[in-house]
């Protein structure tokens, strides 16, 4: 297994683990799972998670450490690209730390969110919004060094959306997103 092909957690990981961690007893998804470090929580705190990935070496990773963990029992991993096999309102929670930085000449596929750094975040989103429950939450992170605001303005006539956490680091800030069906 090459392990510089699975995402590492960083900054973006722990601000998106530290808002999830009290969520408990759904039903969950997590998009692009990585290392697995988010999985971890979400299958130690709800009933049954599924984890999806394009990257095989991805999921290889996450289910030898979370059966190390003995966290392995209700998660359910599937190599894929992206929450398209699902069907409608089926989560009650759906997770992503998506590849948010916009394309330049260094492509990485886990950090390469497309030419604005927002087109892959969004076909996630819209994808998910129809997987999660009408009671359901989507949460997710984004940096402002994408062009989120004018989305997140027009996604908010239909959704309720807030923003959770914000952390600054060196060269951007960071956002936790949460969209929920309005009531």
């Amino acid at each position: 297994m090459n392990i510089m092909s699975v995402y590492q957690p960083s900054d973006d990981s722990d601000l998106l683990l530290n808002a999830i961690v009290n969520l408990k007893n759904n039903n969950a998804l997590e998009i692009g799972i990585g290392s697995g470090i988010i999985l971890q929580s979400l299958s130690s705190n709800n009933d049954s998670v599924v984890g999806v990935d394009i990257n095989q070496e991805s999921l290889d990773y996450a289910i030898s450490y979370l059966q190390k963990l003995n966290l392995h029992k209700n998660v359910d991993l599937i190599l894929g690209d992206g929450p398209t096999m699902f069907d409608s309102e089926t989560f009650d929670l759906i997770i992503f730390n998506p590849p948010y930085l916009p394309h330049d000449d260094y492509t990485d596929r886990t950090t390469d969110g497309g030419k604005t750094g927002l087109e892959l975040t969004i076909k996630w989103l819209e994808l998910s919004l129809n997987l999660i429950k009408s009671t359901g939450k989507i949460i997710f992170l984004q940096s402002n060094l994408t062009p989120i605001d004018e989305y997140l303005e027009t996604l908010s006539k239909s959704f309720s959306v807030n923003i959770l956490q914000k952390k600054k680091i060196f060269f951007e800030e960071l956002y936790i997103i949460e969209v929920m069906h309005n009531k």
